[in-house]
């Protein structure tokens, strides 16, 4: 008895234009559905690395301005580390 293992559809092409044409129109939902949370996404993070940019600004001209008006070097006193050697 000989068994055949091929398949015997009649449009294997319209069945794979089929398969696309739904990936694509899924592609399209999922944009739909990801666009506005991918907006809120970026727009935090936005928000989050300018305040980071700020802090670290912030902590740099006081470090400074304590070292240059004070005479206080604010790293040494908190890490023990001298800046610049």
């Amino acid at each position: 008895m000989i068994v055949n293992t091929k398949n015997r559809s009649s449009n294997p092409i319209l069945i794979t234009i089929a398969k696309v044409v739904i990936f694509a129109l899924c592609i399209c939902l999922a944009y739909l559905i990801l666009r506005p949370l991918l907006g809120i996404i970026l727009g935090i993070s936005f928000w989050i690395i300018r305040v980071v940019v700020i802090v670290a600004v912030a902590l740099l001209v006081l470090v400074l301005l304590l070292r240059l008006i004070f005479k206080i070097d604010i790293l040494y006193r908190i890490f023990g580390i001298r800046w610049p050697k």
